[in-house]
C-alpha cells in the first residue's frame, strides 16, 4: 500500500485527501458540497434523491483517488452519518456505487483521528504543547496534545450547521445582540468544563476546519494574509460583529466568503470568538490537517511502516 486516500462524509461537505504514505506527501484534495445534515430537524434522515446526489458525490471523489493512485480507500463517515437513522441504506448504496464500506466513528473517535492528523502538520512539530479545535458542520472536536500524548480528545454537538438552526433561526436574517448573546451563552455553558483554563498561556492554540480556512480567505481578500497561518482574534471579532449585521445576500460581499458559507458563518464566528474567549487566545494557527490526515496515520502506522 503505497497511496492512501481518505473520504470524509462530513455534515456539510465531502471531501478527499490523497496521500503517498512512503514519502507522507498529499497527492491532491478534492471537495463536493453537499450539506447532509438537516436544516429543520434534529434527525438526519436521507430522503432517496439525497442518497443519490450524496452517492454520486462519493463516486466522484473515489474517481479522483483512484486516478491519483490510490490503492487504498477509505469512506469516513463522521457527525451526521452517526445519527443517520437510514445509515445502513446510504452504506449500501455507496458499496453498490465504489465497491467500499462505510466506516461511521464515534465522536470521541473523531476527535482523536483529529488530533493525529493535527499532531502531523509539520507547522506544529516545534510545539509540545497544543490545544486544537477541529469546528465542523455537524461537531466540534476539542482536543489537547502534550508531546506525542493526546490528553484531551472531546467531541461536543457544536458543529456550525447544526447550531445555525438549533439557536440562530436558520440564521436567515440579521442577527441582534440578544441573540447573539444567547448563542455564545449556551456555546460557553457546553465547553467551559472542557476547554483547558488559560490554555494560550502554554499551548499553540490551533484550528482546524473550514471555518478558520474561511477565515484566512477573508483575511487574504482583504490584503492581510496570514503569516504562518496566524488568524488574529481582532480581526475575527471584527468579522463577527459585521457578518452578524448583515442579511444572507448582503453577507455575499464579504470578500473571501463562500457562497455555500452564507447562512452558516455567523454561527461559526460566534462558536470561534467563545472559544477564543475561554482559552484566552489571541490568535488562532491555522491547519488544514484533521481527521483525513489523522486515519492517513492509523493506517501508516506500524513498527514496520506500511500496514
Amino acid at each position: 500500500m503505497k497511496t492512501i486516500a481518505v473520504v470524509d462524509l462530513g455534515s456539510n461537505s465531502f471531501k478527499v485527501t490523497v496521500v503517498d504514505a512512503l514519502k507522507q506527501v498529499e497527492l491532491g484534495r478534492m471537495t463536493e458540497s453537499l450539506r447532509i445534515f438537516p436544516e429543520k430537524d434534529s434527525t438526519v434522515t436521507l430522503a432517496p434523491e439525497k442518497i443519490t446526489l450524496a452517492t454520486e458525490a462519493v463516486v466522484r471523489l473515489v474517481t479522483f483517488a483512484r486516478e491519483k493512485g490510490a490503492d487504498k480507500i477509505v469512506l469516513l463517515g463522521t457527525s451526521a452519518l452517526r445519527e443517520c437513522t437510514n445509515r445502513a441504506e446510504f452504506s449500501d448504496a455507496l458499496q453498490k456505487a465504489t465497491g467500499l464500506p462505510l466506516l461511521t466513528v464515534s465522536g470521541e473517535v473523531e476527535a482523536r483521528l483529529a488530533s493525529e492528523g493535527i499532531r502531523s502538520d509539520p507547522a506544529f512539530a516545534a510545539y509540545p504543547r497544543i490545544v486544537a479545535f477541529d469546528l465542523g458542520g455537524g461537531s466540534l472536536e476539542v482536543i489537547e496534545l502534550r508531546g506525542e500524548r493526546c490528553t484531551l480528545a472531546k467531541s461536543f454537538p457544536l458543529g456550525s450547521v447544526r447550531l445555525t438552526h438549533s439557536l440562530l433561526q436558520g440564521a436567515g436574517s440579521i442577527i441582534g445582540q440578544g441573540l447573539q448573546e444567547y448563542f455564545q451563552h449556551e456555546v460557553r455553558n457546553a465547553l467551559e468544563a472542557f476547554v483547558p483554563t488559560q490554555a494560550a498561556e502554554n499551548s499553540i492554540i490551533v484550528g482546524a476546519g473550514g471555518a478558520f480556512a474561511v477565515i484566512a480567505l477573508y483575511l487574504e481578500a482583504i490584503g492581510e494574509k496570514p503569516v504562518a497561518g496566524r488568524l488574529p482574534v481582532l480581526r475575527i471579532r471584527e468579522l463577527k460583529d459585521k457578518i452578524c449585521q448583515l442579511t444572507p445576500e448582503q453577507r455575499r460581499s464579504i470578500p473571501g466568503l463562500p457562497a455555500d458559507r452564507v447562512d452558516i458563518m455567523p454561527a461559526a464566528l460566534l462558536t470561534i470568538c467563545v472559544l477564543a474567549d475561554l482559552s484566552k487566545a489571541e490568535s488562532f494557527y491555522l491547519t488544514h490537517r484533521g481527521v483525513r490526515h489523522g486515519m492517513i496515520q492509523v493506517l501508516t502506522r506500524d513498527t514496520g511502516g506500511l500496514i
